[in-house]
């Protein structure tokens, strides 16, 4: 590696972000190395890991004295601020949310070539619901063929402590296993098995998992920003009719309220109202819905209304064009603003995921479009377009 490129690193790294490691994440976020955890080795390195927060990357490589070569949606890459600068100097490796990318990987194994530490995420994205989700394919080939160590972190308790849908941190506990497997150990194992292995190394279920529900996690306005996840009530089955406030979901169409606690189990709130047990039995509950409404035959499957339209600019960024109603059908997806409706096909409808909490975001073509929602649920989109395009397939094989 070239030494003025490594030293640049090396502050970022050692400086920069060890001094926001220990200002803010160590205040903000209880986490600690498991009994038996091993050592990172010298690089080079491939860090493999589930994803349940935000801050992930730094969690685990703040154990770590060699700068890791992050690979991290693109997004922070857009414009011209200072995440991109923050990004670009730590040495981190930009790849498209929720897609296969080519060129990431690519640049992933020639890091490695040129005796980096890489970290990846292997999910694409954090957890919704606390579980790992099926994982991108690729990197045991890369680990195959560079013959260097992998390394796999299982979190605990990180989903937990902030989901991505939620507004505030609770207190509780973040626990990190980390596995060094050297080529030794994998040399007889085929690129499948060697996936499967990385697969059953990371994988968490943190509302379900028993250990968590030994810490007391802790917090305030629990449920707030729920809604930007759930969409069907669990007593009535309307839709789009949640709101949250504090602790509390609430359902503007039956009336049936229900309590959530940090480790997101759930409490009706009336002797007569229906509760799941938590919020990874409400999430399967809305998979099943929606394959069921698909394969209903229903004209349409899903509105949204005073969606904003967004689209994007020559520097990348994206602006707001016009405010309107967002409808899907099995075959189309149309934008109604005043100006006159707007349609994509389905089957042309690539790489659909969530950005910044409240934003769906979808590519046609070359062209990528955001509709930005306020205190809606951007997440149905996805859950219906996964199971409209296939994703049953996927979950049947086990990963994407």
């Amino acid at each position: 590696m070239k030494k003025r490129e490594y030293y640049t690193r090396w502050f970022f790294w050692n400086v920069l972000s060890k001094l926001f490691i220990y200002a803010k994440l160590k205040r903000d976020y209880k986490f600690s190395l498991s009994p038996d955890s091993g050592v990172y080795p010298t690089p080079p390195f491939l860090v493999v890991s589930n994803h349940g927060t935000f801050f992930d990357p730094w969690i685990i490589g703040n154990y770590s004295r060699w700068p890791f070569s992050i690979m991290v949606n693109d997004d922070g890459f857009r414009g011209k601020g200072i995440s991109q600068w923050y990004l670009t100097n730590i040495g981190c490796i930009p790849k498209r949310k929720g897609a296969s990318d080519y060129k990431a990987m690519k640049e992933t194994l020639d890091r490695l070539k040129n005796g980096y530490p890489v970290c990846v995420f292997p999910e694409g994205q954090t957890t919704w619901d606390g579980e790992t989700q099926l994982l991108y394919k690729g990197l045991e080939k890369i680990v195959l063929k560079m013959k260097c160590p992998i390394v796999t972190v299982r979190l605990r308790g990180n989903f937990l402590t902030k989901p991505w849908w939620a507004r505030n941190i609770r207190r509780g506990n973040i626990t990190i296993d980390i596995k060094v497997h050297t080529p030794q150990d994998y040399q007889d194992l085929t690129s499948d098995q060697l996936f499967e292995k990385i697969k059953s190394s990371i994988y968490q279920n943190d509302i379900k998992d028993p250990q968590n529900l030994q810490y007391p996690f802790t917090g305030t306005k629990i449920a707030e920003g729920l809604e930007r996840f759930v969409w069907i009530c669990m007593n009535c089955s309307s839709e789009d009719a949640l709101s949250t406030d504090g602790n509390t979901i609430h359902c503007s169409s039956c009336g049936s309220s229900w309590e959530m606690d940090a480790h997101c189990r759930l409490k009706a709130k009336g002797n007569d109202t229906h509760s799941l047990h938590d919020l990874k039995d409400w999430a399967d509950m809305h998979k099943s819905k929606v394959i069921e409404k698909i394969r209903s035959g229903a004209t349409v499957l899903s509105t949204s209304h005073n969606v904003i339209l967004q689209n994007e600019n020559s520097n990348r960024t994206f602006s707001n064009c016009a405010t309107g109603s967002a409808t899907l059908t099995a075959d189309t997806l149309t934008f109604n603003p005043p100006s006159g409706p707007v349609t994509w096909p389905v089957s042309e409808i690539e790489d659909y995921v969530i950005q910044k909490k409240d934003i769906f975001e979808f590519r046609h073509g070359k062209n990528y479009i955001r509709f930005l929602f306020s205190k809606k649920s951007p997440m149905k989109w996805v859950y219906y377009l996964r199971y409209l395009k296939g994703f049953e397939e996927c979950e049947r094989r086990g990963y994407l």
